[in-house]
C-alpha cells in the first residue's frame, strides 16, 4: 500500500506543477494583452485629443460671416414655426391675386375731391416746419439757466 500511495502523491505533485506551469503561462499572456490593449486606448485617446483640438482651432480661426451667421439664424427661426405659419406665403398669394374693393371717402358733404392749389401745397408743408422751430426756441428760452454773470448786469437793456 505504501508504494501506491507513494505513486499517488507523485502523480499528485507532477499535475500540480504542471497547473502552476499552465497558470504562469496564461498570467503572462494576460498581463501582455493588457499592455497591448493599453497602448492600443493611448493612441486612440491621442488621436482623439488631436483632432479634437484640430477642430476647435479650425473654428476658432473661420469664423462665419455675417451672411452666414444671417442664414442659420432664420433657419433656426423656420424650424420653430408650425405649419400653419409655413402655408402663410401660399394664403397671401392667393388674397392678393383677388382684385381689392374699391372705397369712396367723402368728408363734410363733399362730392368730388379736389387738389389744393398751389400756395395752400406750400403752406402745408411749410407750417410744420415754422412751428416746430417756434415751439422749440420758445422752449430752450424758458428751460435756460440763467447765467450767474448777467446778474450784475441790468435785465433791461439800456441803448446810449
Amino acid at each position: 500500500m505504501g508504494a501506491a500511495a507513494d505513486e499517488i502523491d507523485r502523480q499528485i505533485k507532477e499535475t500540480r506543477e504542471h497547473m502552476d506551469e499552465n497558470l504562469d503561462t496564461l498570467e503572462r499572456r494576460a498581463a501582455s494583452n493588457a499592455v497591448r490593449y493599453g497602448r492600443l486606448a493611448a493612441v486612440v485617446l491621442g488621436v482623439v485629443a488631436v483632432a479634437g483640438t484640430g477642430v476647435l482651432i479650425y473654428r476658432r480661426m473661420r469664423r462665419p460671416s455675417r451672411r452666414e451667421k444671417l442664414q442659420s439664424m432664420v433657419l433656426e427661426i423656420l424650424k420653430d414655426l408650425p405649419d400653419s405659419i409655413r402655408d402663410l406665403p401660399g394664403e397671401v398669394k392667393t388674397r392678393l391675386n383677388n382684385p381689392l374693393p374699391s372705397i369712396k371717402v367723402v368728408v363734410n358733404g363733399e362730392g368730388e375731391a379736389r387738389e389744393p392749389g398751389t400756395l395752400e401745397g406750400i403752406v402745408r408743408k411749410v407750417t410744420p416746419a415754422i412751428a416746430t422751430t417756434a415751439s422749440s426756441a420758445l422752449i430752450s428760452r424758458l428751460t435756460r439757466q440763467p447765467d450767474p454773470r448777467d446778474h450784475k448786469r441790468s435785465t433791461v437793456p439800456s441803448y446810449d
